[in-house]
């Protein structure tokens, strides 16, 4: 009788209610493993754990300690391993053994996979797998042998191995974790070492989809390409590329006689540029955050909040999200009613989405932001655009800080993992979870105008 209510119980969950277990089941477990003693040079707080194991499962960045200096090397493998579960989703990976296992797919979970990747009605479930393991170990393994040569002129060939290795996989993840205590920093001047991180990050944001259609045409410039694309994919390429060239504009405008004085002007494109799209939920630095202006950390914030593509690892509102905010603004300037890109108008339901996903996004961001600032000092000490950077960095999965993350108290250390966790499965997702066994009638109700503006 136990066994057969157990049963139902578990057949009763929904796939998105097991995707945002998973995440936390292995965030749990990561926090165990973390507090090993192997795992640490002097230990580590049960909060400390926690929050270090969720921000590598949400793939964030953000740390309370030193990845290179407080963690031992089995404790850098934990985090590496969290990265790339998290990266990809457990739930991928579960799926994907569990398919090679028994050679099928239930409906439902084709749905549930579907919502995840927004691919299904596109390409089979176990394509979009396949298509998933390919691209990922082969760009990581790539970029590892790019960055295999730059370490090894300063390290013996085990630890540049190791180097390379770990941020190649966080690069693709869009983790940001770094074995540096400075990030990226003492390398801003290699062209080779930022260019092979950058395309990493890019790839990485892009989303598998995108993946799969530039890999379909064989990376290659041919005349009309861009018009084969789908509208998806066309939309997420040139939004992309937008918001890397106005930030890195604006960050090198906003910083050129600061932070980046007296650097030559090879080094200022190429972090400016760099810490573009790293804003973009990667988390690399190769500046000092905490030393630049503030008109810089506010341009820095958009690009967190907006963050990267639907269907990859990054987080944010996603670059089609913001991409459909700009073409309702735009048709409305117009006075048309459509939302139209290249000759092609978006869905009603992508509309609503959109605006409503900008909407719980900015309110969950706010809230925790006032949560924040009432449970530490910050209040009195007018940080407010410190803890609002660290809380859009945390939704963003972004990682970049201004340097108080380390400072937070254990109230706000907890605060912080769950907008990272929140911020990674996506707010959907959760809400999802949250009125999963809510009904709704199916009855009209008569509408009235009222009064907007």
């Amino acid at each position: 009788m136990k066994s057969k209510n157990k049963k139902k119980f578990v057949s009763g969950i929904k796939p998105v209610q097991q995707f945002v277990a998973s995440f936390i089941v292995l965030i749990i477990s990561g926090a165990l493993l973390l507090m090993l003693p192997q795992s640490t040079v002097r230990g580590i707080s049960l909060i400390d754990a926690i929050f270090t194991s969720t921000s590598a499962v949400c793939v964030t960045g953000l740390t309370v300690l030193d990845t290179g200096k407080d963690f031992t090397f089995t404790g850098q493998a934990i985090i590496l391993l969290l990265i790339q579960l998290g990266g990809l989703g457990i739930m991928t990976f579960s799926i994907g053994i569990f398919s090679m296992l028994s050679g099928s797919f239930s409906l439902k979970w084709r749905f549930a996979f579907g919502e995840i990747y927004n691919e299904v009605t596109i390409i089979p479930p176990m394509q979009i797998l396949k298509k998933i393991f390919l691209y990922t170990f082969t760009i990581e393994i790539l970029t590892a042998a790019v960055l295999f040569t730059q370490f090894i002129g300063d390290y013996s060939p085990a630890e540049s191995a190791w180097l390379a290795v770990f941020h190649s996989v966080s690069a693709f993840c869009n983790a940001g974790f770094s074995t540096f205590s400075d990030s990226l920093t003492g390398y801003r001047s290699n062209t080779l070492f930022m260019t092979a991180v950058s395309l990493n990050i890019i790839l990485g944001g892009l989303g598998f989809l995108v993946l799969a259609e530039l890999a379909g045409t064989g990376f290659k410039l041919k005349k009309n390409l861009f018009r084969q694309f789908s509208l998806h994919t066309k939309i997420v390429l040139a939004s992309t590329a937008i918001l890397i060239a106005s930030g890195a504009a604006l960050f090198m405008l906003f910083e050129w006689g600061h932070i980046m004085r007296g650097m030559p002007f090879r080094e200022k494109c190429l972090v400016s540029v760099f810490q573009s799209l790293t804003c973009r939920t990667a988390g690399f630095n190769s500046v000092d955050i905490g030393t630049l202006r503030q008109s810089t950390l506010s341009v820095m914030m958009l690009l967190m909040f907006i963050g990267g593509s639907p269907g990859s690892i990054a987080g944010g509102i996603k670059t089609t999200t913001f991409a459909v905010i700009c073409g309702i603004i735009i048709s409305r300037f117009r006075g048309e009613r459509q939302i139209v890109f290249w000759n092609r108008s978006v869905s009603e339901e992508a509309v609503i989405k959109s605006m409503l996903l900008v909407i719980l996004s900015f309110i969950f961001i706010y809230s925790f932001t006032i949560l924040i600032l009432a449970t530490g000092s910050y209040d009195s000490n007018h940080s407010y655009l410190g803890v609002m950077f660290e809380v859009i960095s945390a939704f963003g999965t972004v990682g970049l800080s201004t340097g108080i993350t380390g400072s937070f108290p254990g109230l706000s250390k907890i605060l912080l993992s769950v907008i990272m966790l929140v911020g990674r499965v996506g707010v959907f997702a959760i809400l999802t979870v949250l009125t999963a066994d809510s009904r709704t009638a199916d009855i009209e109700i008569a509408d009235e105008n009222i009064m907007i503006g």
